[in-house]
């Protein structure tokens, strides 16, 4: 196996682990709240915590695993970080056979390193308070690029970062 996947793979059962865990700790606090008769408090932690994994649900989506795996190591080091993360791709991303096309081997290292980057990024905001990011992953001709934009509250851009990974012709 090569070095990045398995790189890949400690981070993804390293996810599993972290998500199990407060997967557990989420079901704690809802059998609280039942226990305690207060079912309206239940619904709403319910609701606040089915929030984040609606972006890691689209990640699913990709079918180019190593891409998949990269940017579900990155939308939860950005949670960690205390950010909201959003990710938005064309519907074409979804389908393998876009990927034959689309997907280089040497696309894994440079993607995972501007990843970390961006994460670096937002270690130089601190813990500020309504910290949000959003990812985009362009079709370009000749290859593919992802923007990551962090803003603070709706309209303060405070990083915007593109990678653009092209084909070796």
């Amino acid at each position: 196996m090569a070095e990045m996947e398995q790189v890949l793979l400690s981070e993804v059962l390293q996810w599993y682990r972290l998500q199990r865990h407060d997967f557990l700790n989420h079901w704690q606090v809802i059998m609280g709240n039942l226990q305690l008769n207060q079912p309206e408090k239940a619904l709403a932690y319910m609701k606040d915590m089915m929030a984040g994994p609606q972006e890691e649900q689209k990640i699913s989506h990709i079918s180019q695993n190593e891409l998949a795996s990269i940017m579900l190591s990155f939308v939860i080091r950005l949670r960690q970080e205390g950010v909201k993360a959003t990710l938005d791709f064309p519907e074409e991303m979804k389908q393998e056979d876009f990927w034959q096309d689309h997907w280089r081997e040497e696309y894994t290292e440079a993607l995972y390193g501007y990843t970390r980057e961006c994460v670096d990024e937002v270690s130089r905001f601190g813990q500020s308070e309504n910290l949000e990011a959003e990812v985009y992953l362009y079709d370009e001709p000749g290859g593919l690029s992802c923007q990551f934009v962090l803003l603070s509250g709706e309209e303060d851009i405070l990083s915007d970062k593109t990678v653009r990974l092209a084909k070796n012709a």
